[in-house]
């Protein structure tokens, strides 16, 4: 015969038994729900440096369960991989499913031009970096002006075969890459004209040719060499100096590879002392009042150089 504390003994361990029982088969099926909870994200999880938008949720090909919250928000001025934990539920059951988004910069920078085109006249210069307002990225702000391209780094540039000195059509390229590579590029054209100023002192000075040296005359019916000069420069508006010695200083210096019809050449017998000036014609000639003998004369430069003991020590231009 059982007594009572067997009984109960073995009631407790029935009692004992179903509830192990129960939270196993409790386990197993919140183990089941558990597993079955998923997010599946896009391979290509990027969101755009600064951009407005930040909602993961845009990625999602497939949740399996409800989005509850998404904890560690995208930092999207920040570059780089970061990680968002998104909390996900079905019933009861709550998974939290780390997810990985990359902040990245693809947006290159952003180039502001005061015009699409610019004109010059022959032999003006030009800073063709006058004609670039701006250079902007949403990443490393402004940037800043090379002299030439880079292996990499924020920075932009200028790329023309720009020459002020001949007459035509330039394409100037303002090319601009950020620290993350990206590149962009403008065009402007600039327009080389020829000088009007230029055509009427050289036809001016071929229409003075003959006319005679008279040694501190400038115009209009005798000349001096430096007078000779002065008088063409003031007839088209420009005030030059009277000597020589004093013209060697007007304007601005040029090679002579580079010289023009119009320029002024400075002759010495030294380079620190002018002695002549003439006004250069173009095809290697130049007009000048020579001397007593000779008059208002067109020269061979080179000629004269041979023939006069004196050499050129500047090429000038004036306007």
């Amino acid at each position: 015969m059982k007594t009572k504390d067997e009984s109960f003994g073995r009631l407790l361990v029935a009692v004992f038994s179903i509830i192990a029982l129960t939270v196993c088969i409790y386990a197993v099926f919140y183990n089941f729900i558990y597993q079955s909870i998923n997010v599946f994200v896009e391979d290509t999880a990027i969101i755009e440096y600064g951009s407005s938008n930040d909602d993961v949720e845009q990625f999602f090909d497939k949740v399996q369960g409800d989005v509850v919250s998404i904890k560690n928000k995208v930092d999207v001025h920040s570059l780089g991989t970061q990680e968002v934990v998104v909390v996900v539920a079905k019933g009861a059951v709550i998974k939290e499913i780390p997810i990985e988004i990359e902040v990245r910069d693809t947006v290159a920078p952003i180039i502001s031009l005061v015009s699409d085109t610019l004109t010059v006249k022959q032999g003006n210069d030009l800073n063709l970096l006058s004609n670039v307002i701006s250079v902007i990225d949403n990443v490393d702000g402004e940037i800043s002006y090379v002299d030439e391209a880079l292996e990499n780094g924020a920075y932009y540039t200028i790329v023309s075969d720009f020459n002020c000195n001949v007459v035509g059509d330039y394409e100037v390229r303002v090319l601009a890459s950020d620290s993350n590579n990206n590149i962009s590029g403008v065009n402007f054209t600039v327009t080389v004209l020829e000088n009007e100023d230029s055509t009427k002192i050289v036809n001016m000075a071929y229409s003075l040719l003959g006319s005679p040296y008279i040694l501190g005359a400038n115009g209009p019916f005798a000349f001096d060499c430096s007078g000779f000069v002065q008088y063409l420069y003031s007839q088209i508006g420009f005030d030059l100096s009277r000597g020589s010695s004093t013209q060697l200083y007007d304007g601005k210096t040029v090679s002579y590879d580079d010289i023009l019809p119009g320029d002024i050449i400075s002759w010495g017998y030294n380079d620190d002392f002018a002695t002549h000036s003439s006004l250069y014609v173009g095809d290697g000639k130049m007009i000048h009042a020579a001397n007593n003998n000779d008059g208002v004369i067109l020269s061979e430069v080179l000629f004269w150089e041979n023939s006069s003991s004196t050499h050129i020590i500047s090429v000038r231009r004036i306007r």
